[in-house]
């Protein structure tokens, strides 16, 4: 079976496990001492036991929790995915603890979205790859990929390097990567049916129900994209703006353009001058809202502001409020959508 792009090859890894469980088995059975007919059996019932076809369920681990969210609808019924970087933490900036990293290697499949979001990631993942399969989602083909501080589309040259790391990532001269490609249903649609791939290897008794699941998954997504499509998210005179360009994949997707993008990182301190041409253009701009994730720190938004009124709306894009599970991303990506519904009411 040819492996997908951007996921790591399973059959080492497979052999690896089921060398393991044959030497368990024969051990086991080496060690017995009983009368003939109930030697047979006890073989036969290890033989059952000891196939591949009733290993364990794949473990699945993910580096952030709207990743998780999309793993849980496709093992729902079959397992609980687990998320290596707690939703309350920066994924920009994260201490990996010994205990993660035995999770990271005890993973039959880990997801994360590549080195240009997960940097700290990168080494461990390196290393983790002799102990089970990896899928990065940045190296998806067909992924739309956008890139940040830009406002619309252009003509530069695409790289796409054919090894490292970013082996079959889209890049651009003099750009990076927007890493929140979750907040695309039809990204979401891509990253769903990668992980049914290498879940259908990893666990070929529980297939059909991955596949089951994608299904009902896909239903859902074209449920929640008609109810986003059938109301207007924002009436055509509404202005707003963002803290930092976190949305462009929601709002190239709903046909949505903010007016002002406040800073070009929220990982960077504005400074003075910044602060100033920040304040002199909410004064000249007439704006709804600002938008500004739940991960930016509150009190530098207001620090910028200074005593300039505008509302503000924070919008959750990781799920930092919603519990892993079948219809958590299908949450998600509704509560973005009624969160440009607010910044819309007058």
């Amino acid at each position: 079976m040819k492996t997908q792009p951007g996921i790591t090859s399973v059959r080492p890894y497979l052999r690896l496990r089921l060398r393991q469980r044959v030497a368990y088995c024969t051990t086991f059975a080496s060690a017995i001492f009983a009368p003939r007919f109930a030697v047979s059996l006890l073989l036969a019932l290890m033989v059952a036991l000891c196939s591949p076809t009733v290993l364990a369920q794949a473990k699945v681990v993910t580096s952030i929790k709207p990743l998780q969210m999309i793993a849980s609808a496709i093992t729902d019924g079959i397992s609980e995915p687990e998320v290596l970087i707690p939703s309350d933490q920066s994924y920009h900036h994260f201490t990996l603890r010994p205990s993660m990293l035995r999770t990271l290697r005890q993973a039959d499949l880990f997801v994360w979205v590549g080195p240009e979001l997960e940097t700290y990631l990168s080494d461990a993942v390196v290393q983790a790859s002799a102990y089970g399969r990896q899928l990065q989602v940045l190296s998806l083909p067909e992924l739309q990929v956008h890139h940040a501080g830009l406002d619309g589309e252009d003509s530069r040259e695409v790289l796409i390097p054919d090894e490292g790391l970013h082996v079959g990532h889209k890049h651009k001269q003099s750009d990076t990567i927007d890493p929140h490609v979750w907040l695309n249903t039809d990204n979401a649609r891509l990253i769903a049916q990668a992980m049914v791939a290498a879940l259908t290897e990893l666990d070929p008794a529980n297939a059909s129900a991955y596949t089951a699941n994608l299904a009902q998954f896909n239903q859902r997504l074209v449920a929640l994209e008609q109810g986003i499509d059938a109301q207007s998210l924002l009436p055509a005179d509404s202005q707003y703006a963002v803290y930092h360009n976190a949305f462009q994949y929601f709002e190239r997707q709903f046909g949505l353009q903010h007016e002002l993008v406040f800073v070009a990182s929220e990982e960077l301190q504005p400074g003075v001058r910044h602060m100033m041409t920040v304040r002199r253009a909410v004064e000249n701009t007439p704006l709804n809202c600002l938008m500004e994730d739940v991960t930016t720190q509150a009190a530098t938004v207001e620090t910028l502001l200074g005593d300039k009124q505008l509302r503000r709306i924070r919008v959750d894009t990781v799920g930092q409020n919603l519990s892993a599970g079948p219809m958590a991303y299908i949450h998600l990506m509704d509560n973005l959508a009624d969160a440009f519904r607010q910044c819309g009411a007058r």
